[in-house]
């Protein structure tokens, strides 16, 4: 919708503050959130312009017009409405046309009666068939937590808004009856034109999370929704908004919403490992975010950068145990023959942060990963099991312990289960576990013709 509404004036002859410049803006303007109001911009009509020869998604809507259409959307609702008034009350004229007054009062009464029966009847069908859709309706047994959106209108917080879907991913995924894609495939899907049941076929899941954050000073704000996949109906909605001291709280809220609403079972400890939370400096945890930000870029200087501010997450608060996990997770990736690094010298600073981490939380999978693949490639089998168990156990949802554990049990020449596992892996990780793996498992199963396919 490039150019003005009839009757309205050009933009070169609008006052600057009829003017909004972002979806952010015609957003808080209309009191809803982006996805909404764009989804109004496409399916109903809603004026909102494009800049020519500009970014990608770059929009600008007037109040003015927003203001005509959200009237006039209200007149429809409304002549909708009074029509089917007009309808009841010419029906009970009608009725009541002909006859001596107590017969046309009689009639009118009984039309009334009718109407009211009538009404009340369609009314139970309603409730009947809501109930009845409710009960029938297919129950949420996975679900994708699409990356968060940065609306803060600062590219540098990006990084905030990344840190957050990860961290929501990684709550969700402790809950053993719930398929939670993992973050590597959903982050296929940022600032992706596809709709929600596009996306949802391609990660084959139920209901989709999407979410935005905005950061202003030291406070932050996060929204989000959840929607059916193959229906792209929103059936929750929530706002949040915290300082940055209680990011992990917020986290935390979040994550037990979604549970709630998708009404999985969650055992005592999944419920405990939901609501645990512990208090970090604002400073810490920005440091930390951006270490795991600048580990995305799968190169060496980003997993440099990575491990400078890991460390100086440390620095600031020794005892923030996910810092050690993303410091042991870069030195792994460093020492890879891609990276031109070497195992042996890498390996002892991996098991030490490793180690650490989980010497002040147990609890966390990634770091049992860790230690299960240093383990593995030096042959300590049994204590490699019992270290994928137990991350299996904390992250029932991880592929990557999937994976490891898959290798784990091909080298025991088990190679039935480690294929099972494999394809477990894929299911949590569509978009980036290998065909060449499960590959390569069915050739060692000796079963050539599933290989080469």
């Amino acid at each position: 919708m490039g150019e003005p509404s009839p009757g309205t004036s050009p933009p070169s002859m609008r006052p600057p503050e009829d003017r909004l410049d972002s979806w952010k803006e015609i957003a808080a303007y209309l009191s809803r959130d982006v996805t909404t109001v764009q989804r109004w911009e496409k399916r109903e009509g809603m004026p909102v312009h494009r800049h020519q020869h500009d970014r990608m998604g770059s929009v600008y809507a007037f109040s003015s017009e927003l203001d005509s259409w959200v009237q006039s959307r209200r007149l429809r609702l409304q002549e909708e409405e009074e029509e089917k008034e007009s309808t009841a009350k010419r029906a009970v004229d009608v009725a009541g046309d002909h006859g001596p007054s107590g017969t046309l009062r009689a009639r009118r009464w009984l039309v009334i009666c009718g109407v009211v029966l009538l009404t009340l009847l369609a009314v139970t069908v309603v409730m009947t068939r809501s109930e009845r859709n409710d009960a029938t309706r297919p129950k949420i047994t996975s679900l994708a937590v699409l990356p968060f959106k940065n609306l803060s209108g600062d590219p540098t917080q990006e990084y905030l808004a990344d840190g957050m879907t990860e961290a929501i991913i990684g709550r969700l995924s402790s809950i053993h009856d719930l398929r939670v894609i993992s973050r590597t495939s959903a982050m296929h899907f940022k600032d992706t034109q596809l709709s929600v049941p596009e996306i949802a076929r391609a990660l084959q899941v139920d209901a989709l999370v999407e979410g935005s954050v905005i950061r202003d000073g030291s406070r932050i704000r996060v929204t989000a929704q959840l929607i059916r996949g193959a229906t792209d109906a929103h059936f929750w909605s929530e706002t949040y908004d915290r300082e940055l001291r209680d990011a992990l709280t917020l986290q935390s809220e979040v994550a037990q919403s979604i549970a709630r609403k998708v009404e999985v079972t969650v055992t005592g400890q999944e419920h405990s490992r939901l609501t645990a939370v512990r208090s970090v400096s604002p400073e810490v945890y920005e440091s930390y975010l951006k270490g795991v930000f600048a580990l995305d870029k799968s190169n060496k200087a980003g997993l440099e950068e990575g491990i400078g501010h890991f460390e100086e997450a440390i620095r600031r608060d020794p005892t923030f145990a996910p810092a050690y996990v993303g410091l042991a997770a870069a030195d792994t990736e460093l020492s890879t023959v891609f990276m031109g690094g070497r195992p042996a010298e890498f390996r002892p600073k991996v098991e030490i942060a490793a180690r650490k981490a989980l010497e002040l939380d147990p609890q966390l999978a990634e770091a049992h990963v860790l230690l299960a693949n240093i383990e593995k490639d030096q042959w300590q089998w049994a204590e490699a099991e019992a270290e994928f168990r137990r991350a299996l156990d904390l992250n029932p949802n991880d592929a990557v312990a999937q994976n490891g554990f898959a290798d784990w049990l091909l080298s025991q020449g088990r190679p039935e289960e480690a294929l099972a596992w494999a394809r477990r892996a894929r299911e949590h990780d569509p978009l980036a576990v290998s065909g060449v793996k499960i590959g390569w498992i069915l050739f060692q199963a000796h079963r050539y013709v599933e290989a080469i396919h």
